[in-house]
């Protein structure tokens, strides 16, 4: 029994360590478990010129390759949640609000007016907030205009006269700080509200600036850029020491007076609170109808890739695949992500779509660092998109790079490891697995112990009983060791782009121990029935029952080692169905990519 438990402690051990080093690796997410964000580019010299790349094109192949990323085991932006993520905690575009919405708006104002002097409240507050709703949504828009944005405190403060008038005092405070809040440093008409209500107004007033307030400093690139915060003028940037009451605000930085710009969501913190803004990005970036990167030259699409980059870190840190059209049948996809070289892939496309195939081959040399036009009838090796931006880098050289990590045999690159999720449960199968084949090792060497107690004693009932019962541990454990081991494979071993000589090599190694128990099986000794109170007899059938182990842990060894070759074999497991239909039937065909 001592041999079981040091054995089963050695497997745990085995299970707790790699589990031990997943944890705390944890707090340091690995380069493979960043979300991937796939951006189309508008902008390079073949979409200016032929005018035939659209987003709605681009998007095609970004969806391809969130596909290919998808069944690989990775984490992908989907383009939908990327775009409006962007837009809460990066940029959204401005509001666009038609002349019959300001009309209902003004409409909706005098109404509740007319409501409060007859006293109606419950009518006046169901205006106003009709009223307010659309305020809050554009007041970027709306506060633009000093006139109309005293129109907007006006209304605002219609909803503080009727929580005055209807005895709420907390609420009409709350309504004011509010209202100061979506229009700050405009003053309310003179003559349009009650002595109650301008009073509260400046106590709020004179209460938000007794608080600690946030300092907010504005820097741009290029500066003497115009900023707004709710539409209401500041001053230009470089711009600093905008005392402001925490709270959020919606923020413009417009540094072409014909644009409006996009909308930033700040949050004023008490302190100092500093916002950089970036023309170009704000100039390119899009979110609707989908994330994207639109530009006007050749020359500002070559910032695509910076751009990218820093989409990625507003995200909250992404990995960047950036898509851009060479032409309606070629696309160029760029990667930019910590821990892999900068590579690029030109994919060819065929009505539109990219081939299955085409996008895996293409993934696949952008994770090894290559650099490889797949467009033509072979593979080209090409430079990537930094060495053609590198200053004074020449052509030849950034080419002849690019050829070598080509042409280098697939024995010598790395693997992709798998995501780290699959890595956990993998090792754990493993684990466990590895514990139950030792705790089979540990029952198998002690069953030859008693094995040599009942040959020493054969007349033994309990002896031949107890030799009899380990048995079922024995094979129980085994399999049970083999199966988890086997089933941790395909979430352990990483991606290469065919198999690996150690996955052939482990995989022999794996027939050889097959072989090993079916010579087991056939060499087996004969246990002669019965074979109790016969020592001859007791010693045949016990060296039997340990030939019978030995070839229970060899099979539970070699499954794990066959089934190395065979993850790479089916991976990834690609069906590719087709259908025609004929006048006599239909013929359906599937393709199968090893």
């Amino acid at each position: 029994m001592r041999w079981v438990v040091c054995i089963f402690a050695a497997a745990l051990a085995a299970l707790t360590a790699p589990l031990a080093r997943a944890q705390a690796d944890d707090a340091s997410a690995s380069v493979e478990e960043r979300r991937w964000l796939v951006v189309p580019a508008l902008g390079g010299a073949a979409d200016l010129a032929s005018g035939d790349v659209s987003v709605e094109g681009l998007h095609t192949m970004a969806e391809a390759l969130r596909t290919e990323l998808a069944v690989r085991g990775q984490s992908v932006w989907a383009a939908d949640r990327a775009s409006e993520r962007f837009e809460v905690v990066g940029s959204a575009p401005a509001p666009q609000i038609s002349q019959s919405d300001i009309d209902l708006w003004v409409e909706r104002s005098r109404a509740a007016v007319r409501y409060l002097a007859r006293a109606d409240y419950k009518a006046a507050r169901r205006e106003l907030k009709a009223a307010q709703r659309l305020a809050d949504r554009a007041a970027a828009e709306l506060n633009r205009e000093a006139a109309r944005a005293q129109q907007v405190l006006d209304t605002c403060l219609f909803m503080v006269r009727a929580y005055v008038e209807t005895k709420n005092a907390a609420e009409a405070r709350r309504q004011a700080r509010e209202c100061r809040r979506l229009v700050p440093r405009v003053e309310p008409s003179a003559f349009r509200h009650t002595p109650e209500v301008r009073d509260l107004l400046a106590e709020v007033d004179a209460e938000m600036a007794s608080e600690a307030p946030g300092t907010l400093e504005v820097r741009s690139t290029p500066s003497d850029c115009l900023v707004r915060i709710n539409g209401v003028e500041f001053g230009r940037t470089p711009l600093s020491d905008i005392e402001l009451p925490v709270g959020a605000y919606r923020m413009q930085v417009e540094c072409e007076e014909e644009h409006r710009g996009r909308i930033h969501r700040v949050g004023i913190e008490s302190g100092a609170n500093v916002f950089a803004f970036d023309a170009a990005l704000e100039r390119a970036v899009r979110t609707r109808p989908v994330l994207h990167l639109q530009y006007d030259a050749p020359a500002a699409w070559g910032k695509r890739m910076d751009h990218a980059s820093q989409i990625a870190a507003i995200l909250g840190g992404a990995n960047a695949l950036v898509v851009s059209g060479l032409s309606s049948s070629v696309v160029r996809v760029d990667l930019s992500a910590e821990g892999y070289e900068a590579a690029s892939a030109w994919v060819a496309l065929h009505g539109g779509q990219p081939e299955a195939e085409s996008v895996r081959r293409a993934i696949d040399a952008l994770f090894e660092g290559r650099s490889v036009d797949f467009a033509g009838p072979h593979p080209v090796a090409r430079a990537s998109w930094k060495a053609e931006l590198a200053p004074g880098a020449a052509p030849g050289a950034a080419l002849a790079a690019a050829t070598e990590a080509t042409e280098a045999g697939s024995e010598h690159r790395s693997g992709v490891p798998r995501p780290r999720n699959q890595r956990i449960a993998g090792w754990s199968l493993f684990g466990v697995g590895v514990a139950s084949i030792g705790a089979s090792v540990g029952l198998h060497v002690w069953r030859g112990e008693l094995g040599d107690r009942f040959i020493e004693t054969p007349a033994n009932l309990n002896a031949a009983q107890q030799w009899n019962d380990v048995r079922i541990g024995v094979w129980t454990t085994a399999a049970f060791g083999g199966a988890a081991t086997s089933a941790a494979m395909p979430l352990l071993l990483p991606n290469y782009e065919r198999t690996p000589w150690w996955g052939w090599t482990l995989g022999a190694v794996g027939l050889g121990l097959t072989g090993y128990a079916i010579y087991e099986g056939v060499t087996m000794t004969s246990c002669p029935e019965p074979y109790i109170a016969d020592q001859a007899a007791a010693r045949s059938c016990v060296a039997r029952g340990q030939e019978a182990g030995r070839l229970a842990l060899a099979l539970a060894g070699a499954a794990p080692l066959l089934t190395i070759p065979l993850v790479y074999l089916f991976r990834p497991l690609r069906a590719e169905p087709s259908v025609s239909v004929r006048g006599q039937g239909a013929l359906v065909q599937v393709r199968k990519v090893f």
